[in-house]
């Protein structure tokens, strides 16, 4: 428990690269490029560079990533990455906001600097994110959260001292988040929750992966974009601190209700739960400076930015393992090519950004004009990315992941015990199947007569394919779920589940409910409260109430007794 508390805390490190992110570009307390644009000559091509090149190293550093994985493998394979990573964005962070005058070489200072931290901050971004999929999904759930809480915190810290010593302090995040990484990922990396059981080990093509997220990508594009735009309205500076302090403290506490919305509720965590907040919030900014003015509205407008894009970047956080931990792309995939599309968004809106604050000021168009064409924008963006049947909703329902274990407190003719945890699966959807002890992802389940009956296509076992005796199932047949432990060996000889027998057995013994017995059996197989909350679309509080009856039913006082139990022979 004391392990798990440190591997934990240490995992709050990802804040401090979101700080790092925060007050180098979206606060404006250390705003430097003003001074970098005029050490280097002035010029509207160069206000622009200095504003992009960081964020488009970002980008071309997040594909080669991707690329490269299925040859070199993940980043966190090569430790030296690890360590050159945060002290590359460390050491270049101070020459992107200190600028030389009189100094020939600044342009190419800058852009060395840029490519640095570019490539750096996106290498940190997937390596923790490597470490997130591999957590269970409730330290997922309030490590995320939890670290930006802190970011909200490091980038208040770093407002309230002058532009010197905030650039020096920021220019030390990189190194601590870089340091708790380390420590986190020897502590994480050797053991995978059941929940993230089935993380692949084989990168996809690298066009699937790049498309993988169908219009969930674009909605993630289309949001960081209108917020960077929404943003840009209010012209941020050092000596706007005191507004800025104003803007992150009630950012944080936003970040706070929409986490805690998106984990106690039945809906699990998904893109488009952050869009159902996200868009009447933004479109609320942009109305702001619609009825309040241009220096008002905007001041509100860039509030709206700050916290919506806090708030999208927690929850894009636990959707990224999320959606590793499902099997749908690696870790590094998910994470690289998820910060992809959020790098790219914010890219779009820095170009949408710069003509549109010049049309502003020279007085081509009205903000409020401006305001009201970015609504009808945002609002067609937003539908359009809804509006993925295929990709950016229906896979993130949960389609029946429990099995049907609860057929012990309704028992059948000629059934003697279920056999747990199966998946169902009306639109095809791939699910983790247990048989045996192992985890067989991308079996599918079809129903048939009343039963549910298993198809496996692939089996990957904990540690990767499942290869060998650790990582077998032996199943070549279908298997009706609810048939008899003798029909089943008359089917197929192969071993059957004996811990969804198990189950049923202790269920009907003990008189658990047929709910309870459907959170049991996913207890007896390792998942952990939010896995169940997911799967059976409860409050998570609804989920942590059947825990507790099951234990006092079973007369057992922990997860590792429950299991102990049921692994027993003894019944």
């Amino acid at each position: 428990m004391i392990g798990e508390i440190k591997a934990n805390a240490r995992c709050l490190g990802w804040g401090f690269l979101l700080a790092w992110v925060f007050c180098a570009f979206y606060s404006g307390s250390m705003d430097g490029s003003s001074m970098v644009v005029n050490a280097m000559g002035g010029g509207v091509a160069r206000r622009l560079a200095v504003s992009v090149l960081p964020v488009g190293s970002a980008v071309v550093s997040l594909i080669v990533i991707v690329a490269a994985e299925r040859r070199l493998g993940p980043p966190t394979n090569c430790r030296a990455l690890v360590v050159a990573a945060p002290l590359a964005v460390a050491v270049a962070t101070p020459m992107l906001f200190l600028p030389v005058y009189g100094f020939a070489a600044t342009p190419l200072l800058f852009a060395v600097s840029a490519i640095f931290t570019g490539a750096g901050s996106a290498l940190m971004w997937v390596m923790w994110g490597q470490l997130y999929a591999r957590l269970p999904q409730d330290a997922v759930e309030s490590c995320a959260p939890a670290s930006a809480f802190v970011a909200a915190l490091l980038s208040i810290a770093a407002m309230a001292v002058p532009h010197g010593a905030s650039i020096a302090l920021v220019s030390i995040y990189p190194l601590i988040s870089g340091v708790l990484l380390w420590h986190a990922w020897s502590e994480v990396s050797a053991s995978a929750s059941a929940d993230h059981a089935s993380l692949p080990a084989d990168p996809l093509p690298l066009r699937e992966a790049f498309g993988s997220m169908g219009r969930g990508g674009f909605g993630i594009l289309a949001a960081c974009m209108f917020v960077s735009i929404e943003g840009s309205f209010w012209a941020s500076s050092s000596a706007d601190a005191s507004h800025a302090v104003i803007i992150f403290v009630v950012s944080a506490l936003f970040m706070a209700v929409v986490s805690v919305s998106a984990t106690a509720g039945p809906r699990r965590v998904s893109l488009s739960f952050a869009y159902r907040w996200m868009c009447p919030l933004m479109v609320a900014g942009f109305a702001a400076i619609i009825v309040l003015g241009a220096k008002t509205g905007a001041f509100a407008a860039a509030g709206v930015g700050i916290a919506s894009r806090f708030a999208f970047c927690v929850i894009t956080q636990m959707y990224f393992a999320s959606y590793a931990a499902r099997g749908a792309a690696t870790p590094v995939q998910s994470y690289a090519v998820g910060w992809l599309f959020v790098h790219v968004g914010d890219l779009l809106g820095l170009l949408v950004s710069f003509p549109l604050r010049d049309a502003i000021g020279a007085s081509v168009i009205e903000p409020s004009g401006a305001a009201a064409v970015l609504i009808v924008a945002l609002v067609a963006a937003v539908m359009l990315a809804l509006n993925d049947e295929t990709r950016f909703l229906s896979w993130e329902t949960p389609q029946s992941y429990a099995g049907a274990v609860c057929a012990a407190s309704a028992p059948a003719a000629g059934m003697d015990a279920a056999v747990g945890a199966g998946a169902g699966a009306a639109t095809g959807a791939s699910a983790a199947v247990d048989i045996g002890t192992v985890d067989a992802a991308g079996a599918a389940g079809e129903a048939k007569a009343g039963h549910l009956v298993l198809r496996p296509q692939s089996v990957r076992g904990a540690g990767g394919e499942g290869e060998g005796a650790a990582g077998e199932t032996g199943v070549s047949a279908p298997v009706a779920v609810g048939a008899s432990p003798s029909a089943i060996s008359s089917q197929n000889p192969q071993p059957v589940d004996f811990i969804g027998q198990r189950v049923a057995l202790l269920a009907r013994e003990h008189k658990l409910t047929p709910r309870e017995t459907e959170v049991f059996g996913l207890l007896a197989h390792g998942r952990s409260i939010p896995y169940v909350r997911d799967a059976l679309i409860i409050s998570r509080d609804t989920a942590a109430t059947h825990a507790k009856h099951i234990y006092a039913k079973l007369d057992v006082h922990s997860r590792q007794e429950l299991i102990d139990l049921v692994m027993s022979n003894e019944l």
